[in-house]
């Protein structure tokens, strides 16, 4: 069965970010992945937080990745949480956004071998509370994390997909349009096949960024700056089939970098904004979750921005769940 989970952005007040919580809950959504961004609060504290005032819903984290945060500290952040909120916290590990990184003076190198060594880390360590990496770098935890952490990959190339399908508890694939989720769906396999896994053993999450809303032009509007944002970070086999011009790409770089939105504005055609994200009326998320639940995603993340009016756009959403519900198409 097909879990539906939401994204709440730690860039808005904590008031606010208490209220989406605690309306997702009652809604009825069984978790929610506050995205991780050095630009925004920190999802480590607004989860701790959440966990220990709202307790209807588990909270996910991700993506984090070891170059921002080392993946030692990753580890103990986690077995804490735990402890606030045994078995309801999962994470998402990934190579980060190699623009942002670069921004803040970082060189993503080798990310592949980065982040299966975060895993190995992180795993060692919640599970047996100490780990010797090489002779010069070995690390403990001095007291019992409680529960079990669903540990997730975040990926978007064929190799980092690859490597979730082989490393992971689950994946987070930030996909919204149908070919690229079924290519996707395809070089996991890869990875299952490679562990000697079936695919049935790790969970699948589409991530989906959706913006809906009766007038066209005002969910374009609110998703634009989401769009920009994820089709700097997109590998190239993705960009060469939206057909963008390399110095257009090139400029939308810059003004994300800037964080110059009035730009992408002018940058990004509805065109290339619908191809990135779900956008419009909700009977176009209603046919779009169809299309994914029948390539195999045994999740899928409502993510942001939801629309330009949130609370009508999660309860739109909520509904349509109920009538695919009915209608058990998962």
């Amino acid at each position: 069965m097909t879990v539906f989970t939401v994204e709440v952005v730690p860039k808005d007040p904590l008031w606010k970010i208490d209220l989406l919580t605690y309306i997702n809950g009652d809604l009825g959504f069984p978790g929610v992945w506050l995205s991780e961004h050095p630009h925004n609060r920190s999802s480590f504290i607004i989860a701790s937080h959440l966990l220990k005032n709202i307790d209807r819903v588990w909270i996910g984290l991700g993506v984090v990745n070891p170059y921002t945060v080392n993946p030692f500290v990753i580890a103990q952040l986690s077995a804490s949480l735990l402890e606030i909120a045994p078995g309801r916290v999962r994470l998402a590990i990934g190579a980060g956004d190699k623009t942002v990184l670069e921004s803040l003076g970082i060189e993503r190198v080798k990310p592949l071998e980065k982040v299966r060594e975060a895993a190995t880390i992180i795993r060692k360590l919640l599970t047996e509370k100490r780990i010797t990496l090489r002779d010069n770098i070995h690390g403990r935890l001095d007291f019992n994390p409680r529960g079990n952490l669903l540990l997730y990959v975040g990926a978007q190339g064929p190799r980092m997909l690859q490597l979730s399908g082989e490393i992971g508890d689950g994946v987070l694939v930030n996909y919204s349009a149908v070919e690229d989720l079924r290519w996707a769906y395809g070089e996991v396999m890869k990875g299952v096949e490679k562990a000697g896994k079936r695919i049935e053993e790790i969970d699948l999450a589409a991530y989906l960024t959706i913006s809906l809303d009766v007038d066209l032009r005002r969910a374009v509007k609110t998703v634009t700056p989401y769009a920009a944002y994820i089709l700097s970070g997109l590998p190239e086999k993705i960009i060469d089939s939206i057909d963008i011009e390399e110095d257009k790409m090139v400029k939308i770089r810059e003004a994300v970098q800037r964080a110059d939105w009035l730009k992408l504005y002018d940058l990004l055609d509805v065109e290339v904004v619908e191809r990135l994200a779900i956008v419009g009326h909700p009977k176009v998320l209603e046919e779009r979750i169809r299309e994914i639940v029948e390539i195999g995603y045994t999740q899928i993340v409502v993510g942001a921005p939801t629309g330009p009016r949130t609370l009508w756009a999660l309860k739109e959403i909520k509904k349509i769940i109920n009538d695919l519900n009915n209608n058990r198409i998962y």
